[in-house]
């Protein structure tokens, strides 16, 4: 056995009350419903769907999106695309109760979890938003890829009753009641290629850090379009991930770059 997998093991086993459980879900592949924390909240995933002990172990015990990169402080607005049923935004939520977090969810099995995991664990500072990601302002359908709870994909509204609203980077604004957002984090399966696409520096400086999955698998050349799109006005590191094509992009504003270009809209 890696170590890696010895080390994720000990720690399911050292955060989770239902540690054990989990290690065996890890182990065996089968699906695991529900995560309990010591403190006795429980954090519940569809049943039969497998994801849960991935997105545990991305998100709370490797930290994909944020160790050694950001720490919510006191009045910050982050923005969680891609909530899925809650994890990150509760672990930011608990990490610092004076920091609000808008998630946004989709798909609609996932965004009743969402919600139901976000009343149980963190109700003050996380708002709740059925709503996608996109190039352009309109409406989506989610369609299911796969058996997990994380495979799902934004497709163009195809007139079904459960169509969502979809939003451009633009909006997030808006929903943050911000002129700022100071973390987004985006997890959207490959529609973050339509989403950056158009995006501009001016556009981009507005979020002080940004920490995406980008999947070159599914919209191959995403990678290179965020670097370019980004490179002007924030700092790049790339986290190869184990599958091919994918990956954790994290860009920190580049703050003198930033106050110049106030500057210049101020003259």
């Amino acid at each position: 056995m890696h170590i890696e997998s010895l080390l994720r093991f000990g720690s399911l086993l050292l955060r989770f009350r239902n540690g054990w459980t989990l290690v065996q879900a890890m182990r065996s592949g089968q699906p695991c419903g529900e995560l309990v924390l010591w403190d006795g909240t429980r954090i519940v995933h569809p049943p039969g769907r497998g994801g849960l002990v991935e997105i545990v172990s991305e998100i709370w015990i490797e930290q994909v999106y944020t160790r050694g990169f950001y720490r919510p402080a006191d009045g910050d607005v982050i923005v969680d695309a891609g909530a899925n049923i809650g994890l990150f935004a509760i672990m930011m939520a608990r990490a610092n109760r004076n920091c609000r977090i808008v998630a946004l969810e989709p798909f609609r099995e996932n965004f009743e979890f969402l919600q139901a995991n976000v009343a149980r664990a963190c109700p003050g500072n996380v708002v709740c938003q059925r709503t996608a990601l996109g190039a352009a302002s309109g409406r989506g359908s989610m369609k299911a890829v796969g058996s997990r709870s994380l495979d799902h994909r934004l497709e163009a509204d195809s007139g079904g009753q459960d169509g969502v609203p979809v939003v451009p980077l633009s909006a997030l604004f808006e929903l943050a009641q911000r002129s700022e957002v100071d973390f987004l984090k985006v997890d959207i399966e490959g529609a973050e290629h339509a989403v950056f696409a158009g995006v501009t520096p001016e556009l981009a400086g507005r979020f002080r850090h940004i920490a995406l999955e980008y999947h070159d698998q599914i919209v191959p050349g995403t990678l290179a379009l965020l670097q370019q799109v980004l490179g002007p006005t924030h700092e790049l590191a790339v986290h190869p991930a184990a599958v091919e094509g994918v990956g954790i992009l994290r860009a920190r504003r580049k703050e003198k770059h930033h106050r110049a270009a106030a500057r210049n809209r101020a003259d």
